[in-house]
């Protein structure tokens, strides 16, 4: 298995997470559990925004969870 598929596998695995992130709003939202350390290798915002190993909540009612999915991926 390559490391990109061990990577992959990451973002889909619910049981071992450290993200909460929810987006959208009204009846368009969506909970999406993620690992910090995938999300600061693949973004210099997470990268920055996350400080610290604990549980990180985190909230952005204006951005459309199908496009947040797509942006995860």
């Amino acid at each position: 298995m390559t490391v990109f598929r061990k990577i992959s596998l990451m973002l889909s695995d619910a049981d071992d997470y450290n993200v909460n992130i929810q987006v959208g709003e009204n009846e368009n939202i969506k909970e999406f559990h993620a690992h910090s350390n995938v999300l600061r290798a693949r973004s210099p915002y997470f990268k920055s925004a996350f400080s610290n190993n604990n549980m990180i909540e985190f909230e952005n009612p204006n951005i459309n969870p199908t496009v947040f999915e797509i942006i995860l991926r």
